[in-house]
C-alpha cells in the first residue's frame, strides 16, 4: 500500500493511501498537517488508472513536488517529496515492478539429489558473540584487530542506514555496503516468510551492465538455514560438504559466501554474495567480516520492522479511535478483540440523530461556516458516545450512526444508548445556548433507537473498507429518527423490553412504515436510571 511518510524530532507517521485523500490543517481533513501556513483544506491525493495523483486546492502557499510548484492535476512517483507549507512528506508507492524484478533476477534451485549432503562437517569458521573487552584485559593484537574490525563495520553500516525505517531502503543499503567489505560481483538478501520460506528481497550487481539472474543452489541455503553457520566455499564444484551436488556443478560458481540474519537470536534470513572472476577469491577473513556484518544488519532489519509496525499500530490506533472509544481502541490493537472482515451476528442498538431543517439551514449559512458548525457538532456528540463506549459507525452528511454492544458484546447496550441519547440532547441545549448568545443559528436534532440482531464487521473493498453493522434492525432505528421531532428520542417495542422498569417514556400512536405490514409501536424516551445512584435527567423538547 503506498504511504506519506512525515518525518520529524518526535519519530516518523506513515498515512497509509486510500483512494481519496485529503490534506490539510483542519481535524477534520484525512491527513491533519499541524503547520500554520498550511491551509484547513490544503491539497487532495486521489488513486486513479493505477497511480496516485496529487492536486492543490486553492491553498494561499500552494503545493510543491520534489520542490516545483504544481499546478493542476500532477502524478505521484516513487520517493517524491511533497511539501505543504513548512512540512514535506515523502511519497512512497507500492513498488510493485521493483519486487517482481527482484523475484525474477533470484532463484532458488532445487535440481539436487536426496544424497547431495551425506555428512556435515565443522565451519571453517565459526563466529562467537562476545562484548568488547575493556582496554586494560586487552593481551594481544589480534583481539584489538577484530575488535576494531567490528566498530569499523558498525560505523560504516550506521553511516549507510541513518535514521531509515524503510525496509526495502533498509535492504538495498545493506548490499551495497556489503560490496564495500568484499569483492562480490553480485549479492541478494533473502527474508524469511512467517511460514519459514526464504523469499529474494533485495539484489545487487557490483556491474549492472553484466547483470545476470542470481539462481542459489538450495544446497547452500538449506546449510545455513538449518544450522544458522555462514558458509564460505572457494570452489564450490569442489567443496566436499556439498558432496557433488548437481545444483551447484551445473551453476560453477567459483566463489560463494552466504550467512544468516540473525537479531535477537531470531532467524530472519540470509545475505548471498558471489563471484566467478577466480576460485578461491573468497577468504575466511572475508567470511569472519561478512558474518560480524550480517549481524549488525540484522539488528538494522529488526529494527526496521518494529518500527513498521509500530507505524502500522499507531496508523491504526489513530483509524480506529475515530470510530471507538479509547478502551476498545486498546483491546483491538493488543488483539484482544477482533474486528472480523465479512460479518458476524451481533446483539446490539443502534442510534441515528440527524439534524432538523438541515438543508433550509445550509442555504443560509455560507458554506465555511456551516463546515466549522457541523465540526464542532460532530466533536461533542462523538465525545458522549465515546464516553458511553459506544462505535461511530459513521457520518451520513449531518446525520450521525453510532452502535452499542458491536464490535465487542455488551448486555447493557440499550441502556447505554439511550442514556448517550439523553446526554446527546441536554449538550444539544447547552450548544444552541452558546450559540443564541454568539447571534447564531441554534440546531434542532431529532433521535431514533432500535435494538436486536445486527450484521457487524468489515464492509468494502481491498483498499479501503469500514466498520460497520447492517440488518433490518438497523433500518428500524434509521426510519424511527426520520420520524421523531425536533428534540425527541424515538425507540421501538424491543428497546423497552431491554429497559424493563428504569425507563420513563410516552407512548406515541404507531406509524406505518414502508415493508412492514402492521403498524410499528413507537415510544419517546423522557429519561432512564443508568445506576441505583444515577439517573440522568428527564429532558423535554
Amino acid at each position: 500500500m503506498a504511504v506519506l511518510i512525515l518525518k520529524s524530532n518526535g519519530g516518523e507517521k506513515r498515512y497509509t493511501l486510500r483512494a481519496l485523500n485529503t490534506m490539510g490543517r483542519h481535524p477534520g481533513q484525512g491527513i491533519q498537517i499541524l503547520d500554520r501556513i498550511v491551509s484547513k483544506e490544503h491539497a487532495l491525493i486521489t488513486y486513479a488508472g493505477g497511480d496516485y495523483w496529487i492536486q492543490d486546492r486553492g491553498s494561499r502557499n500552494g503545493t510543491y513536488v520534489n520542490g516545483q510548484r504544481i499546478q493542476g492535476r500532477t502524478p505521484l512517483s516513487d520517493r517524491d517529496e511533497v511539501t505543504l507549507g513548512n512540512t514535506t512528506l515523502s511519497f512512497l508507492s507500492e513498488r510493485p515492478e521493483q519486487s517482481r524484478e527482484v523475484f525474477e533476477r533470484v532463484t532458488i534451485s532445487s535440481n539436487i539429489m536426496e544424497t547431495a549432503i551425506r555428512s556435515r562437517l565443522a565451519p571453517s569458521f565459526t563466529v562467537v558473540t562476545r562484548g568488547f573487552l575493556p582496554e586494560t584485559e586487552i593481551e594481544d593484537e589480534v583481539t584489538l584487530r577484530a575488535d576494531y574490525e567490528k566498530l569499523r563495520i558498525a560505523f560504516r553500516l550506521n553511516q549507510a542506514m541513518g535514521s531509515e525505517r524503510d525496509i526495502e531502503v533498509v535492504l538495498d543499503r545493506i548490499l551495497e555496503t556489503a560490496f564495500e567489505f568484499t569483492s562480490a560481483e553480485r549479492g541478494t538478501i533473502l527474508l524469511l516468510e512467517e511460514d519459514g520460506t526464504p523469499v529474494p528481497r533485495a539484489v545487487r550487481y557490483r556491474d549492472e551492465s553484466k547483470a545476470e539472474p542470481v539462481s542459489i543452489s538450495r544446497t547452500i541455503l538449506n546449510e545455513v538455514l538449518q544450522h544458522r553457520q555462514g558458509i564460505l566455499s572457494s570452489d564450490a564444484t569442489l567443496d566436499s560438504r556439498f558432496g557433488g551436488s548437481h545444483s551447484i556443478m551445473m551453476q560453477g560458481i567459483r566463489s560463494t559466501l552466504c550467512v544468516p540474519l540473525i537479531a535477537q537470536e531470531a532467524l530472519l534470513g540470509l545475505i548471498y554474495i558471489d563471484t566467478r572472476i577466480a576460485a578461491g577469491i573468497f577468504t575466511e577473513q572475508d567470511l569472519r567480516i561478512l558474518n560480524t556484518f550480517a549481524q549488525q544488519a540484522a539488528d538494522k532489519i529488526l529494527a526496521a520492522r518494529l518500527a513498521l509496525r509500530a507505524a502500522a499500530e499507531a496508523l491504526a490506533r489513530d483509524n480506529l479511535s475515530r470510530l471507538l472509544s479509547p478502551n476498545l481502541v486498546e483491546q483491538i490493537i493488543a488483539g484482544n478483540l477482533n474486528m472480523e472482515r465479512g460479518g458476524e451476528s451481533r446483539q446490539a442498538s443502534v442510534l441515528y440523530l440527524d439534524i432538523r431543517g438541515f438543508t433550509a439551514l445550509s442555504q443560509r449559512i455560507a458554506p465555511q461556516k456551516m463546515v466549522d458548525m457541523l465540526n464542532e457538532y460532530f466533536e461533542i456528540m462523538v465525545d458522549i458516545i465515546f464516553r458511553f463506549e459506544g462505535t461511530l459507525d459513521k457520518f451520513i452528511g449531518d446525520e450521525i450512526m453510532a452502535v452499542w454492544g458491536a464490535p465487542v458484546a455488551q448486555p447493557d447496550h440499550a441502556r447505554r444508548a439511550v442514556g448517550a441519547a439523553l446526554q446527546m440532547m441536554k449538550a444539544l441545549d447547552d450548544f444552541n445556548t452558546f450559540r443564541i448568545a454568539n447571534s447564531e443559528v441554534p440546531l434542532r436534532a431529532g433521535c431514533g433507537i432500535n435494538c436486536g440482531e445486527v450484521l457487524a464487521g468489515q464492509i468494502g473493498s481491498s483498499r479501503t473498507a469500514s466498520y460497520t453493522v447492517m440488518g433490518s434492525t438497523v433500518n428500524l432505528a434509521s426510519r424511527l429518527c426520520g420520524c421523531a421531532a425536533a428534540g425527541e428520542i424515538l425507540v421501538s417495542t424491543p428497546m423497552l423490553e431491554q429497559l424493563g422498569a428504569t425507563i420513563q417514556y410516552e407512548e406515541r400512536p404507531a406509524i406505518q412504515l414502508k415493508g412492514i405490514d402492521q403498524p410499528t409501536p413507537i415510544y419517546r424516551i423522557l429519561g432512564v436510571r443508568l445506576t441505583e445512584t444515577s439517573e440522568i435527567p428527564t429532558h423535554r423538547p
